[in-house]
């Protein structure tokens, strides 16, 4: 448009131009003012001419400057097109931060308080269940020794026992004071002591040791008091012990269970009906005594320790249980299929009648015998 109006300018003034310089020449201008005017106006017209030429030129330059600042525009307009793509992806991304970071802490949030509901669960569950044994543990020891005393008397009471007994509410001549024991039986011109001991202190080896250091400076000097005493306790606080035998002050203390109260009574009926027990010297019943403790500290402690294995056995077949349910019928199959155990009747008699015959049976299963006798291989060399 600039270009088309510069044309049009330069067109008049050219006409003009023209004109101007016929009328110049012509004859009919003689004038000199005229003349001179004419030139004037020529002259002027010339520098209208270059000022038009500056005009274009420059009109040209700006062209090509705003040509460029077009070009820079559109770059600059499709930056910022681009600019405004990236922030609104950044925006939407941030959203998406945000609301990612809010899910994840809500998340949190919820898995803290589940964790601490199960904590104040496992923590209650755990108060509860102790609480529970602890209050089992104190009707076992409250119940314990009414229990032990009135077994004791029924033991005592059978015909094949038919001991002479006391309890600390009927004591034979001589006891007085702060020696007044649960309950005594009459055994060869001597009586031996029962203590039904009922504690609820949380460490019993403790509590044992004490009883057992009180319990012999009572009895100590007593010549009427057997050398042997035991001390009965529960049989889950037995198992609770390293050690169930003792030796203080001239005297050896067996911590035993209800349950072995009735074999202790048949060994020492045993021991009191035989012929020549009147003439045996104090040592020597003291050794029958100290073999049946060990008989009873052995069956104690071996029934102790199957009753663990038997926990530990269901543990396992429990965890066995858990296992995928593909494996466990594989399992189940496999075991339908094996032969029960067939136990030979009268070779456990022999093993039984006769204990060298189950060490031999031992030393062959450690040591085995070969098969090939030597004569057999030095004929085949």
């Amino acid at each position: 448009m600039t270009e088309t109006l510069f044309g049009i300018i330069l067109a008049a003034i050219g006409i003009v131009s023209w004109q101007l310089f016929k009328l110049l020449k012509s004859s009919e201008v003689v004038d000199p003012r005229l003349k001179a005017d004419l030139e004037h106006k020529i002259e002027e017209i010339g520098k209208l001419n270059n000022k038009i030429d500056e005009l274009k030129s420059e009109s040209d330059e700006l062209k090509g400057k705003g040509k460029q600042m077009a070009a820079e525009h559109f770059k600059t307009q499709a930056k910022n097109e681009e600019l405004s793509a990236r922030v609104a992806e950044f925006q939407a991304q941030q959203k998406q931060r945000e609301t990612d970071q809010k899910n994840a802490l809500a998340q949190f949030e919820s898995a803290t308080k589940n964790f601490e509901d199960e904590k104040m669960r496992v923590r209650k569950e755990d108060e509860e269940r102790k609480q529970m044994e602890s209050e089992a543990r104190d009707r076992m020891w409250t119940e314990h020794e009414a229990t032990v005393l009135s077994h004791l008397t029924d033991l005592c009471k059978k015909p094949q026992f038919n001991f002479t007994y006391y309890d600390n509410t009927n004591l034979p001549d001589g006891f007085h004071g702060n020696l007044k024991p649960d309950f005594l039986i009459s055994f060869l011109d001597q009586y031996i002591v029962f203590d039904a001991k009922v504690s609820k202190a949380a460490n019993v080896t403790i509590y044992i040791n004490d009883q057992v250091k009180k319990t012999a400076k009572k009895v100590k000097g007593k010549d009427n008091i057997y050398t042997t005493v035991f001390l009965v306790i529960p049989t889950l606080a037995l198992k609770e012990l390293k050690k169930t035998s003792f030796y203080e002050e001239g005297f050896t203390f067996y911590v035993i269970s209800p349950e072995s109260l009735e074999p202790i009574l048949a060994s020492l009926k045993r021991i009191e009906s035989y012929e020549f027990a009147q003439e045996m010297n104090p040592q020597e019943r003291e050794n029958i005594i100290d073999l049946i403790a060990q008989f009873d500290f052995h069956i104690s402690t071996r029934n102790t320790v199957d009753f663990h294995l038997l926990q530990h056995g269901l543990a396992t077949l429990e965890n066995i249980r858990s296992m995928d349910p593909d494996l466990v019928k594989e399992v189940e199959v496999k075991k339908c299929k094996i032969r029960n155990l067939n136990l030979n009747t009268a070779e456990n008699k022999k093993m039984v009648a006769n204990p060298q015959i189950l060490e031999e049976r031992l030393i062959e299963l450690t040591a085995p015998a070969p098969k090939m006798k030597k004569e057999d291989l030095e004929k085949m060399v």
